[in-house]
């Protein structure tokens, strides 16, 4: 079974809605949307969803290692860590790191980055974090986010070492455009030696590339069908049309 044909049904309409929002917000390559969509599958695997924070003191040192002397006074404290982890960083005050802690779909954090993509969106983030729970404006903010990484990108010379791409929609095969998604969506500060020598301690990209093939051959077979264009703006006509996408997109695969 592959990873598109298990899943729920409130993934299914979720994928269906990524397609739409990535052709929408131009981000239009096959290559490119599987790729958006198989990171942010290891994100959120396709339900948007908040940082929980009940981690283990073992886990804590996997993804902080700067925070594994206190460990044990975290483990399991989602306040206490988050505000560890993320406070008084890129805007928020000590005490904020749990208010804006990682939600979404591919996990929006940091007060700056509330107001940045809300102000993106048209919508007040920061004053509600959980409108980004919403999977209409977790889609909205996944897309605004892929498409500033990759402005960043390419702005620091580093998004040509995936395939000499030259915008988000250069991309003619799974792998770079895998890479460079995850690129963005880890930190463009971050070496491309990091991203191409898979220095993934949390498992994201052996978990992406498994699940990008899937998402590709779905995302060919949903294009190639319906030249779909978001008119109403609204979740559920378009979860309805992708129940019925998935459906036949089954019997298909039979």
């Amino acid at each position: 079974m592959s990873y598109v044909t298990s899943l729920s049904a409130q993934q299914q309409n979720n994928l269906v809605y990524l397609i739409d929002e990535a052709v929408d917000s131009g981000i239009v390559n096959p290559y490119s949307i599987a790729a958006f969509i198989a990171i942010i599958s290891k994100e959120s695997n396709l339900i948007p969803v908040e940082e929980n924070g009940n981690y283990s003191a073992e886990r804590i040192c996997q993804i902080w290692s700067r925070l594994c002397q206190q460990r044990f006074q975290l483990a399991h404290n989602p306040e206490k860590l988050f505000d560890a982890a993320y406070g008084g960083r890129y805007g928020n005050s000590a005490n904020e790191g749990y208010k804006y802690r990682g939600r979404g779909f591919n996990q929006l954090t940091f007060k700056d980055n509330y107001k940045f993509y809300g102000n993106k969106i048209g919508l007040n983030l920061v004053s509600d974090p959980n409108l980004v729970l919403n999977p209409a404006v977790a889609s909205q903010v996944a897309a605004e986010f892929a498409k500033q990484g990759f402005n960043q990108l390419k702005s620091n010379g580093k998004l040509s070492s995936y395939g000499n791409a030259k915008d988000i929609n250069d991309f003619n095969n799974l792998n770079d455009a895998v890479e460079a998604f995850y690129h963005a969506n880890a930190g463009t500060g971050k070496s491309v030696s990091y991203i191409k020598n898979r220095k993934d301690n949390t498992g994201g990209m052996t978990k992406a590339l498994s699940r990008v093939e899937s998402i590709f051959e779905f995302t060919e077979d949903w294009l190639k069908k319906n030249p779909v264009k978001k008119s109403t703006g609204k979740l559920l006509p378009l979860a309805a049309v992708g129940g019925l996408a998935f459906f036949l997109y089954r019997l298909t695969k039979k």
